[in-house]
């Protein structure tokens, strides 16, 4: 196998910063805009102890290939919104795969989570079908809340439950 989750530490900083202002991640970001090395240190030092948010950088031998991204939700403490990239243009083939099998497995048995959403961008078709391969099912679709260049983004909301991705995962996940 070869990959991994592991805690970001201070080493972190400048890969993270170089990954957020990646053409081909900000794209699919709700906020596209290029990220200033101030903002991100801010943004940095707050991972780094934030208590609501849990961020794990995904490796292949030992090589960091991403970074995936839980949030609980103020109000229901074992519901968990997630985010995550790949941020090497190189990563091997199926590393998404791996991310996803590996922070589920990590949000559901460690931080204890009984549901997890995820929220994708109307245009972000392969995100989507991410989703859908781990087990997530659509259930709403936000529209008239994210605008670029003056045109409305509709936002789709995929959630999944513990049991579901206990079967799905036993299913067969390849």
């Amino acid at each position: 196998m070869g990959y991994d989750l592991r805690a970001p530490s201070e080493k972190d900083r400048n890969l993270l910063h170089n990954w957020r202002n990646a053409e081909f991640i900000r794209i699919n970001m709700f906020d596209d805009q290029p990220i200033t090395f101030e903002a991100h240190c801010n943004w940095f030092e707050t991972i780094l102890k934030e208590q609501l948010a849990y961020y794990r950088i995904v490796q292949y031998q030992s090589k960091p290939l991403g970074l995936v991204s839980f949030k609980k939700d103020p109000q229901q403490k074992n519901i968990l919104f997630w985010g995550f990239y790949i941020g090497e243009a190189q990563a091997p083939k199926g590393a998404g795969t791996w991310m996803g099998r590996l922070a589920l497995d990590y949000a559901f048995q460690i931080l204890e989570a009984e549901k997890i959403i995820g929220e994708v961008l109307s245009f972000n078709k392969k995100s989507m079908k991410f989703h859908e391969k781990l087990g997530f099912k659509q259930n709403h679709q936000y529209r008239n809340t994210l605008f670029r260049e003056g045109h409305p983004i509709p936002i789709v909301r995929y959630e999944l439950d513990k049991e579901d991705w206990l079967y799905h995962r036993k299913d067969g996940l390849n």
